[in-house]
């Protein structure tokens, strides 16, 4: 029974992270581009937080926290940045980006679900980088003069490659 309410207790932190994702998201809606980065900087603290209280109390990770995880990965940095991207610049060359970026962090995803770490570390580019990535994108994009929309293409791009890369891997800290 412990082992139940362990497990229990590690999806509803896992759950809990994910405000922070969705709060990124209402934001971006709503056109408040700090706030969304801000939001998506405390999503990454939150997934680093649930992640030392797991490994302190030993909590198991069952094949539903796997499932939750994932999502909570999913919706925080893979869906909150092309929200928060979209929020700073809506045309075309985002939405090509994102239609990009989309996939690559599915495959990413998946890619870690089914390999796990290997040799001490993530293959390609975790979709946690994503909230420190997508933020200070925003911020370098009010300092600088350039078309937004293809500057944002480039980034889902580039950061697309680097997911689905298996030409480095990513110490796990």
């Amino acid at each position: 029974m412990a082992s139940s309410f362990q497990a229990d207790e590690y999806v509803w932190l896992s759950f809990l992270r994910g405000v922070p994702g969705l709060l990124t998201i209402g934001c971006a809606v709503q056109g408040w581009r700090l706030a969304a980065g801000v939001c998506l900087v405390v999503a990454v603290w939150s997934d680093v937080a649930v992640g030392v209280v797991a490994g302190r109390k030993s909590l198991p990770k069952t094949q539903s926290v796997l499932q939750v995880e994932g999502f909570m990965d999913f919706l925080c940095f893979v869906w909150a940045p092309v929200q928060m991207a979209l929020a700073i610049q809506l045309d075309g060359w985002v939405l090509a980006g994102a239609g990009l970026f989309v996939p690559a962090g599915i495959f990413r995803l998946a890619r870690f679900n089914v390999e796990g770490l290997l040799g001490g570390g993530y293959k390609g580019l975790p979709v946690t980088y994503n909230g420190y990535i997508f933020p200070a994108i925003a911020v370098v994009l009010n300092y600088v003069s350039v078309h937004r929309g293809i500057a944002l293409l480039v980034v889902f791009l580039g950061v697309a490659i680097l997911m689905t890369s298996d030409r480095f891997v990513t110490p796990e800290m």
